[in-house]
């Protein structure tokens, strides 16, 4: 998409429609005030006669008849004032206007900020809500808004927005690609396509080659697939001597079939998105390619289908990671945190000493918090903090679950190091991050995120379409900021 700034009176700008935000129960700029004695006071009219209220996500459209140069204007409602949590809402009302503008078939979006920072938000949201996961649809409607003219907008917040919802979008279409074309080898392609176009360091270690470096818990998950797997890495060296090297990290089970422990049917399709994580990591990669930060990066994804077979893992079997630790697997489905456990300790044998890990490792999740934040666990609490503040400045809601010493004898096992789920069903969530915490060096900061209820929409929001969302990549991106301006 096309993002453009001007100068121009609201009267003045062609486009297919023209965006104004306006807050419920309060009246119009003086700006909008100067746009409605064009109108001939219809805007006046609709929020008198309440036919617009201003509620969260409302939206109207109104026809100029010639009166100005756009033919249609699209009211949003912002919700009540006291209420409005930017930069989050930003996103958000923005991506509501333009997926109405999209259903109205608006090829070019004209917005007027509702504040002067709000450039990034307003730019992510609509580019976001421009994206359609329907690939394969034969007959599918091809209405996209291809230009965006934001008036009063901070040109230099323009370009980085523009790239990083861009590289979100990219992430969301990897995961709306069937697992039967976003295969590992595929997801290895495009690893090798960002480290050659950007010149990052790529290692694609294969099973064979992990079976060498003692990779026993990736490999236990690995081995139930035909299909080749492999533990990928990307590495950006700062151009600048740096004291922190941050490791990103994520989940990338291609399909998700439960393993032994086979999951029920009814939801098994939308399993593809198991490796959101693992896309995550690929789009924030892209950007770090692209943005050249002040601080060392290492991208990690094992990347695998979880799968039954005659060679798969049975639940009760024991595997020896690639830390020493040995792993009771009591349920294969619980295979996230198995394959993550030998990320971890090679994104640390590779020089990491900070950990950002996404994972979509439990259902949990969802039942605790719903799609509207992810859980976020790790030590110590300054790194948890500064992870959640770098979330909430993008408008990501990170939820801090607790680590309790009395958690770590939930993964009790009687033969091995560990068991891979807790022996009696408690704290899911919990549980996932203790088993992770066990692979993690002292010294080291680490969160695990859990995106498992919101890297995936089971149902259309107002301000995007159902799928896959894109969840973390954000959130990634201003923490690697934020270190940066540190180094």
């Amino acid at each position: 998409m096309q993002v453009n700034v001007s100068d121009q009176n609201l009267n003045e700008i062609q486009a297919d429609a023209l965006c104004l935000v306006l807050f419920e129960g309060e009246g119009l700029s003086e700006v909008m005030q100067e746009l409605d004695g064009h109108l001939q006071g219809e805007l006046t009219d609709l929020l008198t006669l309440k036919e617009f209220k201003g509620k969260l996500y409302e939206t109207i459209v109104v026809y100029t008849h010639g009166l100005i140069k756009s033919p249609r204007i699209i009211l949003v409602g912002a919700g009540k004032k006291e209420e409005y949590e930017s930069p989050r809402l930003t996103k958000n009302i923005a991506g509501a206007a333009a997926r109405r503008a999209v259903k109205l078939g608006v090829k070019k979006l004209a917005s007027l900020l509702p504040q002067q920072e709000a450039t990034a938000g307003v730019i992510e949201g609509v580019i976001l809500a421009n994206y359609d996961a329907g690939i394969y649809k034969s007959k599918k409607d091809n209405s996209k808004i291809e230009e965006l003219i934001l008036v009063g907008a901070d040109p230099k917040a323009v370009k980085e927005a523009t790239s990083t919802a861009e590289a979100i979008n990219w992430a969301r279409h990897l995961i709306s690609e069937p697992a039967n074309v976003m295969t590992p080898k595929k997801i290895a392609d495009e690893a090798r396509k960002i480290a050659r176009d950007y010149k990052l360091g790529i290692e694609v270690i294969d099973e064979k080659e992990a079976a060498k470096r003692k990779m026993g818990a990736f490999l236990a998950i690995a081995q139930g697939s035909d299909i080749p797997s492999y533990m990928l890495v990307l590495r950006y060296k700062s151009p600048r001597v740096s004291k922190t090297t941050l490791g990103i990290v994520g989940k990338g089970i291609t399909f998700d079939t439960g393993g032994i422990s086979i999951k029920p049917s009814s939801k098994m399709h939308d399993m593809k998105m198991d490796m959101s994580g693992a896309a995550a990591m690929l789009a924030i990669m892209k950007l770090v390619g692209e943005t050249k930060p002040k601080v060392n990066i290492i991208g990690i994804a094992p990347v695998t289908e979880n799968m039954p077979s005659g060679k798969a893992s049975r639940p009760g079997d024991v595997v020896k990671s690639l830390s020493g630790k040995t792993i009771e697997i009591l349920n294969t489905d619980a295979e996230g945190r198995v394959v993550m456990s030998d990320a971890f300790t090679y994104v640390q044998k590779l020089g990491a000493n900070k950990i950002f890990e996404l994972s979509t490792l439990t259902g949990a999740a969802a039942v605790a918090l719903g799609p509207e934040a992810a859980a976020i666990l790790g030590k110590p609490d300054s790194w948890v903090k500064l992870v959640i503040d770098a979330a909430a400045s993008v408008g990501e809601r990170l939820w801090q679950l607790p680590i309790y010493a009395e958690h770590k004898e939930l993964l009790k096992s009687d033969i091995a190091d560990m068991g891979n789920i807790p022996a009696v069903r408690s704290a899911d969530v919990i549980a996932g991050a203790v088993f992770l915490g066990e692979f993690v060096n002292k010294g080291v900061d680490w969160v695990h995120i859990d995106i498992g209820a919101t890297a995936w929409f089971d149902s259309e929001k107002p301000y995007l379409a159902k799928g896959p969302s894109g969840s973390g990549i954000g959130a990634a991106l201003s923490l690697i900021k934020r270190l940066s301006s540190e180094s």
